[in-house]
């Protein structure tokens, strides 16, 4: 018994002789985590905001309690590292302490700055010298390299900003490292001149909200938010008032005597629309771009007229109606108008804009526009503004000397009553509604009017396709009209519409001239209201449906149903299908939606397809349909 005790009494001491004579050591295993903590596997960082290589290094040189304790003594000891052996790990650990130790200090800003200059020169000088995607294209330590270096040149141009340096000619800062850096004039690759912009503002300081796609991609650089002063250009008169465009920051780093302790610093600003990389030493990097938070910015203040005013007071808000471009005007484009429907304008397709623009095939062969006006107006009055603007940007076009090839091929997009407008652009109307309208005598109708409102009619009334319109797509459109417009509440609507005094003011509008004139009887005065056009009895509604498209000219439906998707029959709650549908169209996708369908993920997918068919009709673009692997759906 007493020889079993022993040997029961080894056994559980082995474990101990075992152990090595320097101390105890705790037994290796693992803990597991929660889903939450399980998406967090593989991320290269550490509790202090270094990356786990970086860590390992400065354990392996005994140095983290430098990076506690002595931040400047850490940084020399590195660059000394460095120096006695240029090996990545070490410039990629000394952009990564500096960085991590800059955002530490972040409270002292003129401490901090010292910090993150050293993290974006070691960042770069990695990318100049060290960058090798061929031989390692998965390289952890290139994406780190470009984050730090993005990160680096984020707070870097926050600390110019806020000292009012960052459009200076000639400053200089000195790096924790000890590097001089001596900054020169800016170097602006925007599509407007330096002068058109009130601001530069960080997109890292803002998040879209709201927005059903975050139209982002990885790059280098820092993504930035445009102001447009307004009106300060020709041009630029003709965006919103609140106008923002998209651009990304680099920050090049050039020595000076092939010292890396004195070098010349220039803050680029690129056109994140129009250029799509930037060369750093041997490589050509794709930028970081943002195209949703500028376009959130833009539109984050509430309009100057709520949607409600804006539809009963069209001569009051006349500076908002017109044609508003999204970006200067590129003649390597095509132009894609959207044109909003009742009581509405054009914020009404951010979300289709935003999520269209991600596209790199989209964005760089369209631009976007939008055309806004006052629904509380006729149809064919708004039509006719419609028609007037787009024929002012051809003449427009062609007095610059541009190619107008890309403009010759324009798509225009309707929602709602926004289609009835757009579907007049590819229609003649010869004498269909002139004389309906006016009466068989229409000629000596007109030959009473003054010069000026006869030539105002005959725009109206007797207009023709323009010919540079290639595609229109419809979403939502009531070609036969609403019987909601004909409710109570439609009709109180529209008798409170007030429409715009050269249309209808009394003796000296159009209206009261052709009064004087006997050619309208008192109770037929009014003129009807964009509400009352949306009447299926109403004979402008009537007589448009009536007139043809020219042919040739593809046309395409997008319509909801608010209760089945891919299901002819139903309605949108405003607009039932038998209204939205015309049997001619190249293509109709129906939606489960309610009348927003303009918004709807699906129907945003709906236009990127019908997009890059219109794009596939023009050989000369080389627009090449990708196709599946075969074996994606292999046969069982």
């Amino acid at each position: 018994m007493a020889n079993i005790l022993f040997r029961l009494l080894v056994l559980a001491a082995l474990p101990l002789l075992l152990l090595p004579a320097g101390g105890c050591m705790s037994e290796i295993t693992v803990s597991r985590v929660s889903p939450r903590e399980r998406v967090n596997y593989g991320i290269n960082t550490t509790g202090e905001g270094i990356t786990q290589d970086t860590s390992n290094l400065l354990a392996n040189f005994l140095l983290t309690d430098l990076y506690e304790d002595d931040p400047p003594a850490l940084i020399s000891r590195l660059q000394q590292l460095f120096k006695n052996e240029p090996r990545p790990e070490y410039l990629c650990a000394l952009a990564d302490s500096a960085l991590n130790l800059g955002l530490r200090y972040a409270s002292k800003p003129d401490l901090a700055i010292q910090y993150y200059l050293a993290a974006a020169l070691y960042s770069y000088g990695y990318l100049v010298a060290l960058d090798d995607p061929g031989s390692r294209p998965y390289s952890e330590e290139r994406v780190t390299m470009i984050r730090i270096y993005n990160v680096a040149i984020t707070e870097i141009f926050a600390y110019l900003h806020k000292r009012d340096l960052y459009r200076n000619n000639s400053f200089e800062l000195t790096s924790i490292g000890g590097q001089k850096v001596t900054f020169t004039a800016p170097l602006y690759r925007l599509p407007l001149p330096e002068s058109s912009y009130s601001d530069f503002l960080l997109c890292a300081d803002y998040r879209p909200e709201n927005l059903t796609h975050v139209s982002r991609r990885f790059g280098i650089g820092a993504p930035l938010i445009c102001q447009i002063k307004p009106h300060s250009e020709a041009d630029a008169a003709r965006f919103a008032d609140q106008q923002a465009l998209p651009a990304t920051l680099a920050i090049r780093f050039d020595q000076n005597n092939n010292r890396w302790d004195d070098v010349t610093a220039r803050l680029e600003f690129l056109d994140s629309r129009n250029i799509d990389s930037t060369r750093v030493g041997r490589n050509e990097i794709p930028l970081e771009l943002d195209f949703s938070t500028p376009l959130a910015y833009m539109v984050r203040n509430p309009p100057p007229f709520g949607y409600l005013e804006y539809m009963l007071n069209p001569d009051k808000t006349r500076r908002m109606q017109g044609l508003y471009m999204m970006e200067p005007y590129s003649d390597d484009r095509i132009p894609v108008v959207f044109v909003h429907g009742l009581m509405s304008n054009t914020r009404t397709w951010m979300q289709m804009i935003n999520t269209l623009q991600n596209d790199p095939v989209l964005r760089k062969y369209y631009q976007f526009w939008g055309f806004s006006y006052s629904s509380g107006n006729p149809v064919l009055y708004s039509a006719q503004m419609l028609r007037d603007d787009l024929n002012t940007e051809a003449e427009r076009l062609k007095a610059t000397g541009l190619s107008d090839k890309m403009f010759n091929r324009m798509v225009v997009v309707g929602h709602s009553m926004g289609g009835l407008l757009s579907k007049t652009l590819i229609m003649n109307a010869d004498n269909r509604l002139i004389e309906p309208l006016l009466g068989s005598s229409y000629k000596g109708t007109l030959d009473n009017l003054s010069p000026d409102q006869r030539d105002f009619v005959s725009r109206m009334l007797d207009f023709s396709a323009l010919p540079f319109v290639k595609r229109v797509i419809f979403i939502a459109v009531p070609h036969r009209g609403s019987t909601l417009a004909r409710s109570t509440l439609g009709q109180f609507g529209a008798s409170l519409i007030h429409l715009p005094s050269s249309l209808v003011k009394d003796g000296e509008g159009l209206i009261g001239n052709l009064m004087q004139h006997g050619y309208l009887m008192p109770n037929d005065s009014r003129h009807h209201t964009g509400i009352d056009n949306l009447d299926p009895d109403d004979k402008t509604m009537s007589l448009l449906n009536k007139i043809p498209f020219v042919s040739g000219i593809p046309y395409h439906s997008i319509i909801g149903n608010r209760k089945f998707a891919g299901a002819p029959g139903g309605s949108d709650g405003i607009v039932p299908y038998s209204s939205s549908h015309l049997d001619g169209a190249a293509s109709e996708l129906v939606v489960k939606s309610d009348h927003s369908v303009q918004q709807n993920p699906l129907a945003i997918q709906e236009m990127r397809r019908i997009l890059l068919e219109h794009l596939k009709q023009y050989p000369d673009l080389k627009i090449d349909s990708p196709e599946l692997p075969k074996n994606l759906n292999p046969e069982p």
